[in-house]
C-alpha cells in the first residue's frame, strides 16, 4: 500500500499540518477525502496511523496515531504491499552523465535498498553536486511512498572509490563486464548468504571499472561478478544486479 514519509521535523505530535506539495499528495494523488486514512512512517521507520481531518490542495490537518504494526493501521489505498523480510542491499553505485544518477535512485528504493552512495571512480565523466543531496532525498520519499516499501531507503554523499574498502565491512559484489580470473557466479557467492546481513554492491560508470580499480576492489577482499547478459548501461546494469540479488536470496 501506499505511504506518507513524516518530515523529519516531525517529533510525536498529534496534530500535523501540511501545505503545498505535502498537502498536493494527499489531495490530488491518492485522493484522500475528510475522514480516510493512510500509513505513515517517520525517518526511523516508526509506523503511524494518519486520518484526514480537513484540507484542499493549499494545506491539509491529519491526526497523527502511532502504531506498534502496520498490521493495526487501516489505509483507503487497497493496493498490495509485500511485509516480509527484505535483503540488506546496500548500492554503491559509480556517478553517471546527466539525470541518470535520479532514475538509479528511483528505481533502487522502489526496490528496497537499504542505502545509497554515489561513488567517482577513474572512468566517472560527471561529478555530484552536493547542492544534488536534497534533490536525491525528495526523490527517495517520493519513490518509498508511491512504492510502499517498508525500507526506510538513505542517501549517503559521494565518496572516492579508493575510500570503499575503509568504509564497507561486509560481503561486497561489483559487478564488471570484462572477464576476470577470480570471477564466480552469484549462485555461488550468495548460497549460504544469510537474509538478514548487509551486502554491498557496486556498479561502474558508464566507462566501467579500470584494472587497477577491480585490483584494489579484489585484494581488499571483495568479489568480482559477471553479468551473464548483453552488455548493459550504467543505469541498466545496477536495477538488474539488484533485481538477481533480491531474487536469489529471496527465494532461497
Amino acid at each position: 500500500m501506499r505511504q506518507y514519509i513524516l518530515p523529519p521535523t516531525y517529533d510525536g505530535e498529534a496534530l500535523l499540518n501540511l501545505e503545498k506539495k505535502d498537502s498536493q499528495y494527499f489531495i490530488k494523488v491518492l485522493r484522500l477525502k475528510k475522514g480516510d486514512k493512510i500509513i505513515a512512517r517517520d525517518n526511523k521507520g516508526k509506523i503511524y496511523q494518519l486520518i484526514l481531518i480537513d484540507g484542499d490542495s493549499d494545506s491539509c490537518s491529519l491526526s497523527v496515531e502511532p502504531l506498534d504494526s502496520i498490521q493495526d493501521g487501516e489505509s483507503t489505498d487497497t493496493l498490495p504491499s509485500y511485509s516480509g523480510k527484505y535483503p540488506q542491499i546496500h548500492l554503491f553505485q559509480c556517478t553517471c552523465k546527466g539525470k541518470k544518477n535520479d532514475g538509479i535512485v528511483r528505481m533502487a528504493t522502489e526496490m528496497g535498498v537499504q542505502s545509497i552512495t554515489l561513488v567517482q571512480s577513474r572512468y566517472c565523466v560527471s561529478k555530484k553536486d552536493k547542492k544534488d543531496n536534497s534533490r536525491f532525498n525528495s526523490i527517495i520519499k517520493e519513490a518509498i511512498q508511491q512504492s510502499g516499501s517498508p525500507v526506510p531507503t538513505t542517501f549517503n554523499d559521494v565518496i572516492k572509490i579508493e575510500q570503499l574498502p575503509s568504509i564497507w565491512k561486509h560481503k561486497l559484489l561489483f559487478f564488471h563486464q570484462s572477464e576476470l580470473e577470480e570471477q564466480k557466479d552469484l549462485h555461488t557467492l550468495l548460497k549460504n548468504f544469510p537474509l538478514d546481513e548487509p551486502i554491498g554492491l557496486l556498479i561502474g560508470s558508464e566507462g566501467g571499472l579500470s584494472k587497477d580499480e577491480c585490483n584494489l576492489l579484489i585484494n581488499s577482499g571483495f568479489d568480482p561478478v559477471l553479468l551473464k547478459t548483453n552488455i548493459l548501461r550504467a543505469e541498466t546494469a545496477s536495477i538488474a544486479a539488484i533485481s538477481a540479488i533480491h531474487t536469489l536470496l529471496m527465494e532461497k
